[in-house]
């Protein structure tokens, strides 16, 4: 947020008058939330790939658990299962991040193809 307070526009919206709190949330806050919110998709990815160590380490029961037991056991319906649903929650957060960048950024819009 301190490199975007430090952008041209920020600093007109200053000599217009506007109001710091303005300021601060309109103009630097919301564009500064984009690579963060990007980064914390990525991060949900690797705390699902991490959960499996913890949940062994840990003894916790869990979908991690779970799928160390069905490997371990050779059970395929099991894998098959685990993996289309830490997919589909991978999936999920992926859409809800580019949902809310898309929100956050009015310029980038969602199209059907290239022009």
């Amino acid at each position: 947020m301190l490199e975007t307070l430090g952008k041209p526009y920020v600093e007109m919206a200053r000599a217009f008058g506007v109001r710091e709190r303005t300021v601060a949330m309109k103009y630097a806050f919301r564009p500064a939330m984009i690579p963060t919110l990007t980064v914390l998709g990525l991060d949900f990815a690797a705390m699902l790939g991490n959960a499996f160590l913890v949940e062994n380490v840990f003894g916790w029961p869990g979908i991690a658990r779970y799928a160390v037991q069905t490997m371990l056991h050779k059970d395929l319906n099991g894998i098959v299962g685990v993996t289309l649903v830490i997919a589909a929650v991978f999936l999920v957060v992926n859409l809800v991040v580019d949902l809310l960048v898309g929100w956050i950024n009015p310029r980038i819009r969602f199209s059907q193809g290239a022009r």
